[in-house]
């Protein structure tokens, strides 16, 4: 009888184990919530970026679609702009499920307008990104809220930026303004560029 009471309790102490190990694997797991996406207009310009947002999911992204190219993920944000009138499927995944948001490009280029270019690029975490500018009155003045800029003047632009995500330049020129994104990617390393005293972050303009 003791043997009986002695192996019943070695069970039962067993059973609360597994069931602690149970709950703690639980308690552990990561949380997925339906994953969706909307974009920041209901349509954008030829040449015009369209900034995509995704939510739910588990917190990490990946995108793709027509011309992107992108295998690493992009944080919650993804920008992207077309040469040409249509619509334009930007798929995102996430925690095993899949959302599409549709782009919808309108209008024609002007040839006369203020440009910068690229409209969007992809960038790695610490890899320098470049534009330029065109129309206007050719005196271009740069700005931006992701960076603090020390030479904010010229035809072109370059920048290195320190995190992850959309970041979005603005060029002026005769009152007119534009505006190109860069998708800032991981590169599944830290890169952090050069620090410069109380700017910590910055780009310049170049080409003046």
């Amino acid at each position: 009888m003791k043997t009986n009471k002695k192996y019943l309790l070695l069970s039962l102490v067993t059973v609360l184990a597994v069931t602690g190990m149970s709950i703690g694997a639980l308690s552990q797991a990561q949380t997925v919530t339906f994953l969706s996406c909307s974009v920041n207009e209901a349509s954008v310009n030829v040449n015009q970026a369209a900034i995509i947002t995704a939510m739910g999911g588990n917190g990490t992204y990946f995108w793709s679609g027509p011309d992107l190219n992108v295998t690493n993920s992009a944080g919650s944000q993804f920008a992207v702009s077309y040469s040409q009138a249509g619509t334009y499927p930007i798929m995102v995944s996430s925690g095993g499920q899949t959302a599409t948001c549709n782009v919808n490009v309108v209008g024609v280029v002007s040839t006369n307008a203020l440009s910068c270019f690229p409209v969007t690029q992809n960038v790695v975490l610490g890899q320098t990104a470049t534009l330029s500018a065109t129309g206007g009155d050719g005196t271009y003045v740069w700005s931006s809220p992701d960076i603090s800029i020390a030479n904010p003047n010229g035809t072109g632009f370059s920048v290195n930026y320190a995190t992850i995500g959309v970041k979005t330049m603005t060029v002026r020129s005769a009152g007119l303004v534009t505006t190109c994104a860069i998708n800032v990617l991981s590169n599944g390393t830290v890169i952090v560029p050069p620090a410069t005293p109380a700017l910590p972050n910055t780009g310049g303009g170049f080409g003046q």
